[in-house]
């Protein structure tokens, strides 16, 4: 399992937590490790379509009428699952592109992933009992608690243009503030052919390495341009203690409690004025908010919405 993907992370977790309820089988490339009974579906890795065709047939040789299929890569999953349309299928966490999303049971990772499926699919007037909002889940023992910050904000995941990386850059060059930078990419793609004397250049930090650079930051800086889904640095900043500032839009809704665990700005002013007052937010406030996104209660209510698809349990009963 690779750390970054993060749908793989997910999946594998999904299985460790939910195969203590319910009888698993897990379908996946040979050599996946998992907490449940494993089939190979042996293709090359990036073969979509023979791996559903395989996949769907060998689900056939195991699956009873009613059986739910959980698919962690929306329609990539799809052909397998039409191969077995007297199962229920669910797409558990939706933080992908939700044209990719085709199942009737759906959970999204976040309020504003599942209201722009709405708006997508033409349903603010029809949305659907069946669907569900469940965050992210998260390993607190992967993240270290401080309240003793060092005097830098941080940056963490890709350097492009659509992470807001050049806005970190340039509201922490005019208040004087240090600025690092940790993930994969260049300055160059978004504009710089130097580095600015203000901004340390970390590169692709490691598990320990992030651990120390989320607990030690002053603030992490998560100002993205695009409707992020949820955005996991921001959970794993607040489980280090650490507050965040975001814009406000997509999944940091759901993720940021403005003026408690950090702040969501709108323009530029804002910005700067949260960068100002940032140590006036509680590390300890930060670290309570993050726990609530912990494996286990995310996954508790997982088994909780499995055990509403299993009973018919909606109220809309159409299942």
């Amino acid at each position: 399992m690779r750390r970054i993907d993060p749908f793989a992370v997910h999946g594998y977790k999904y299985i460790k937590y939910i195969s203590k309820h319910f009888e698993m089988v897990h379908y996946g490339l040979p050599g996946s490790i998992v907490d449940c009974e494993h089939v190979d579906i042996n293709v090359k890795q990036k073969d979509i379509d023979s791996f559903n065709h395989i996949a769907g047939n060998e689900i056939k040789k195991r699956k009873s009428s009613g059986d739910i299929i959980a698919c962690f890569y929306g329609s990539e999953n799809k052909m397998a699952c039409e191969k077995n349309k007297d199962c229920k299928w669910l797409e558990p966490s939706i933080g992908y592109r939700t044209d990719s999303v085709f199942s009737p049971y759906r959970v999204f990772t976040s309020y504003a992933q599942m209201h722009m499926f709405y708006g997508e699919r033409q349903m603010l007037m029809n949305p659907s009992w069946y669907d569900e909002v469940i965050p992210n889940p998260f390993t607190i023992s992967e993240f270290e608690f401080s309240n003793k910050k060092q005097d830098y904000f941080l940056c963490f995941g890709r350097i492009n243009s659509m992470k807001g990386v050049a806005l970190a850059i340039q509201a922490t060059e005019k208040l004087g503030k240090k600025l690092v930078i940790a993930g994969p990419g260049n300055l160059k793609d978004i504009g710089y052919n130097s580095t600015p004397k203000h901004v340390e250049l970390f590169g692709e930090a490691n598990a320990e390495q992030r651990k120390f650079l989320m607990k030690s930051a002053k603030c992490l800086l998560g100002l993205t341009y695009y409707v992020e889904p949820f955005g996991n640095m921001i959970v794993e900043a607040n489980l280090s203690g650490t507050p965040v500032i975001t814009t406000d839009w997509g999944g940091f809704v759901d993720t940021v409690d403005h003026g408690k665990t950090g702040y969501r700005v709108k323009d530029f002013k804002s910005l700067l004025n949260s960068i100002e007052s940032i140590e006036s937010i509680s590390p300890l406030d930060c670290r309570n908010w993050g726990l609530k996104f912990s494996d286990e209660e995310v996954h508790h209510r997982h088994y909780i919405y499995l055990n509403k698809m299993i009973k018919g349990d909606f109220y809309d009963l159409k299942d």
